[in-house]
């Protein structure tokens, strides 16, 4: 008797791509908080009574917001691993959108903000994080997807802050709580690790006072600000400063270990990141007001730069993926170059394509850096320690943000919108000089 063969069943493996197109969803509505609500703030400030200078603190408060709100993650992912985290993540996110949407003034308003920044930030550890412990094998594939849907995002935040504006003024100040959706799709990535150990939060408040004031000195002193007041902020923030490295001279380990804090390689990489996203944030501030003099709608805006969008991701998803074959630290010089070029060209002549091309190479650095710089660090942090040293990286890329969008803001009512853009260029210029003292190191972080 001759019984039948065997079924044998075969799964057809999920593509590479797959977990960095996912985590790219998840991290992509951060984006949002940016760009999108750039293209509300004219709206804002008509219904809330405050001016454009004031208006920008929406968009600086979130980027300082962000940056904390990665690095206690980092901490937090480190120890307890990234579900309670997302978790987290969630509650902050339900709560600043209810706040926006429900904010009376300005104030509050700014309340929302920074709380759904907090989420954002604890969403970007998470998200920048999975994607440094994918398999060796499929990282480069999952990577170069992931900075290309980044960038997607990134190119299409004004459109969709355009056209969320249609529904309400407030709607574009919420979308960063659109990560929500992408939370079940990144569940099974996630893990849980209880650990006994706690985030020491009197250091999370020294730095998140740090970094507040970093960005008050960078709006007080590049507005007519009475003297005094400018003094009261340097001190502050300088005092600030001061307690939190004699804390992490006390506590070591802190925030990271003293070897990563230290080392050259964490310093460069801190600085190129800065100085992308400083541009980047400038840009994305720039854009609607150059744009709208030219009798542009908002929602013309949104159309303009949505070709940015297939640029943008082709561009950081081709990058990173040629990064296989040649050091990375070259690529970013480039683009560093490209962006300080761009922003100047734009300060030269604001005309509509010249602001659409230097939004769509901001937007395509940005995604480049972020891409490129997190495998860097991921490839040289102990494990134990590599989401708390992700969380620092996204601290400064987001706190650069910050000073290119108070800068811009700052110089644009005190000087010209020519001046602002010129004087911005110089961020990214340091990042690509920073970016270039690596490549002659062999294209190694040091």
């Amino acid at each position: 008797m001759t019984g039948r063969p065997p079924t044998v069943t075969t799964t057809r493996p999920a593509p590479v791509a797959a977990p960095g197109w996912r985590l790219g969803a998840l991290y992509g509505p951060a984006v949002y908080g940016i760009s999108a609500a750039a293209v509300a703030l004219p709206d804002a400030t008509r219904h809330l009574h405050a001016s454009t200078a004031a208006l920008a603190w929406t968009l600086t408060a979130y980027a300082t917001g962000v940056g904390v709100g990665a690095v206690t993650a980092g901490r937090l992912i480190d120890r307890t691993g990234s579900r309670p985290v997302l978790v987290i993540a969630a509650i902050f996110l339900t709560c600043g959108a209810a706040t926006c949407a429900a904010a009376p003034t300005l104030a509050t308003m700014v309340t929302g903000r920074i709380l759904l920044a907090v989420g954002s930030g604890a969403i970007i550890a998470t998200a920048l994080t999975h994607t440094t412990q994918l398999p060796a094998t499929s990282r480069p594939t999952a990577m170069a997807a992931f900075g290309a849907c980044l960038a997607g995002f990134s190119a299409t935040a004004p459109l969709a802050g355009a056209v969320a504006a249609h529904w309400s003024w407030r709607a574009p100040l919420t979308l960063p709580a659109l990560s929500l959706a992408a939370i079940p799709l990144c569940w099974p990535l996630t893990t849980h690790t209880p650990r006994r150990a706690p985030v020491d939060w009197p250091t999370t408040g020294l730095l998140a006072t740090a970094a507040t004031g970093l960005l008050l000195t960078m709006q007080t002193t590049t507005r007519q600000t009475d003297p005094r007041t400018i003094m009261i902020t340097v001190g502050a923030t300088g005092a600030a400063i001061a307690v939190l490295a004699l804390r992490q001279r006390t506590h070591p380990g802190a925030l990271l270990p003293r070897t990563i804090l230290s080392a050259r390689w964490f310093w460069r990489a801190a600085i190129t990141s800065a100085g992308m996203y400083a541009g980047l944030f400038a840009a994305v501030y720039a854009a609607p007001h150059l744009l709208s003099r030219h009798g542009h709608t908002t929602m013309d805006i949104g159309l303009l730069l949505l070709p940015a969008a297939a640029t943008g991701a082709t561009l950081a998803w081709t990058a990173a993926r040629a990064t296989r074959h040649r050091p990375p630290n070259g690529v970013l010089t480039t683009a560093g170059l490209l962006l300080a070029a761009a922003l100047c060209y734009a300060a030269w002549d604001a005309g509509t394509w010249p602001v659409i091309a230097t939004s769509t190479i901001a937007f395509t650095a940005a995604a480049v850096t972020q891409t490129l710089l997190t495998a860097q660090t991921a490839a040289h942090t102990p494990a134990e320690n590599r989401s708390g040293a992700i969380g620092m990286l996204t601290l400064a890329m987001f706190l650069g943000g910050g000073c290119g969008t108070a800068l811009c803001a700052a110089l644009w009512q005190t000087t010209t919108p020519s001046t602002a853009m010129a004087a911005v260029a110089a961020f990214p210029m340091a990042g690509a000089a920073a970016a270039w003292s690596r490549r002659r190191h062999h294209g190694q972080l040091q």
